[in-house]
């Protein structure tokens, strides 16, 4: 075997937009040159490789001077794509991103190259979905790609290292979010505060009542101190307490009622939450 030549050839850009062999596909190729010779040309466009670019370089490191033919035809773009894009293992995203990239570089190039501005067919989306052979769909898609993202974005996707979709979502601003709604005025808290006012209402009446009494105890003790009625006024004194016992029973009840209620509305007030939430969650899913 004689010594390995030197590669001196860059490739051309548009040769460029194809994903290189990876290692292992690399070594078959080199395995297959050496055991079947070089079958298909290498092609050359102003000092470039145009097409082959992996075989150029496997041929080099293997010592084996290359067959290169220069390309003589009037579409370069329209001869490489059909070159290379379905007779790779390339997926939808890929194929419609390397049509997409290969035309925005002939656009770029058109005005000083009559060759490519002579040549550029592709110029809507429908025309550059079917050159790739993906839907419309993905092809617009492609195309935003290309148009917004980073060449190093444009690139993992070419290479196949990041899907599409993926990298269409990175280059999407994020969704709105949608403001938090109003707090709903929950049935059970309006109950409770209504019943607090009613309880109070009525401890207020029943306390004012208590007061009363008591001060007519006082009176009547005083007037009848000196009185035969002294007893029938001790008498009355016991009764009144008696009925002052009654109403403290009563308010005892009274806020028993409340303590209830108030617990009520938190357990009511609870299970709304809890509604509230699984609502959300089911919203979400």
């Amino acid at each position: 075997m004689t010594e390995k030549n030197t590669q001196t050839m860059e490739l051309h850009p548009l040769c460029t937009y194809f994903p290189r062999m990876s290692d292992a596909e690399f070594d078959s190729l080199k395995d297959n040159l050496l055991d079947n010779g070089q079958t298909h040309p290498i092609y050359s466009l102003d000092g470039m490789i145009l097409d082959g670019g992996n075989r150029y370089r496997a041929l080099c490191e293997l010592g084996i001077a290359p067959v290169i033919i220069e390309y003589t035809g009037s579409n370069p773009t329209q001869f490489i794509l059909s070159s290379n894009l379905h007779r790779r293992h390339l997926t939808q995203g890929q194929s419609a991103a390397i049509v997409s990239a290969s035309q925005s570089w002939v656009n770029a190039q058109a005005a000083g190259n009559p060759q490519l501005r002579d040549t550029a067919q592709l110029d809507t989306a429908t025309a550059r979905a079917k050159q790739s052979g993906v839907g419309h769909r993905t092809q617009q898609l492609a195309d935003k790609l290309v148009k917004e993202a980073p060449a190093e974005l444009v690139k993992e996707v070419i290479d196949g290292k990041k899907s599409l979709n993926k990298a269409i979502k990175e280059i999407s601003p994020p969704k709105p979010v949608a403001p938090k709604p109003e707090p709903v005025q929950v049935v059970e808290q309006e109950a409770e505060e209504n019943h607090e006012d009613q309880l109070s209402s009525i401890i207020d009446e029943q306390q004012g009542a208590i007061k009363a009494l008591e001060a007519d105890n006082d009176v009547m003790l005083k007037v009848f101190e000196s009185d035969d009625r002294v007893l029938a006024s001790i008498e009355e004194v016991k009764k009144l307490t008696e009925l002052n016992r009654d109403l403290n029973e009563r308010i005892n009840a009274l806020m028993d009622e409340k303590n209830e209620a108030v617990k009520a509305a938190e357990y009511w007030k609870d299970q709304f939450l809890k509604l509230e939430a699984e609502l959300k969650e089911l919203q979400n899913i």
